[in-house]
């Protein structure tokens, strides 16, 4: 789910409260889909969809401007929780407007300077998408190695009952 949000002349503070509600919506949606879907079936939307999107889009238009748009929305999200103007956040501003990112804060701070830039920001959410990729790759793995094994005790299987049958004749 991607929620694109326009600023206009709305205070700051009703920018970063609607904010802070789309983060504790997003982690409930995000709950609710670890309890209801296992691994290997998030596995499967999320391929699913992206075999989808990229046969309705296959020049891939549409995800690269939602990229952009995704871009954007981060930028402004960023921008509006920066309440001192000072191109980073802080501990206080991220745990005032963005949990998710403050239960993180040190991982997401790499340079260990004790503020978040809009470049660290964006670097942990790349993270997170390549962390993702390879999960969905070590499951794909996993899946192939359990087919092979369950191919080979089947003909191991086969030639034992054809044995059988020679041996009985």
């Amino acid at each position: 789910m991607v929620l694109f949000l326009s600023f206009n002349a709305a205070s700051a503070e009703d920018a970063s409260k609607h904010v802070s509600d789309v983060d504790a919506a997003n982690d409930g949606t995000q709950q609710t889909l670890n309890l209801n879907f296992s691994p290997e079936n998030r596995s499967k939307i999320r391929k699913a969809l992206d075999e989808y999107s990229r046969a309705t889009d296959p020049e891939h238009k549409q995800i690269e401007e939602r990229k952009r748009n995704m871009r954007e929305s981060i930028e402004a999200r960023f921008l509006a929780i920066d309440k001192d103007n000072d191109g980073s956040i802080d501990r206080q501003e991220a745990t005032e407007s963005l949990p998710q990112v403050a239960r993180h804060f040190s991982q997401v701070d790499t340079n260990q300077d004790e503020v978040i830039t809009l470049d660290e920001l964006q670097a942990a959410q790349s993270r997170i998408l390549e962390h993702r990729k390879i999960e969905e790759a070590l499951l794909e793995a996993q899946k192939q190695q359990e087919a092979d094994a369950a191919a080979l005790a089947k003909r191991k299987s086969k030639q034992a009952v054809n044995s059988t049958h020679k041996s009985a004749l």
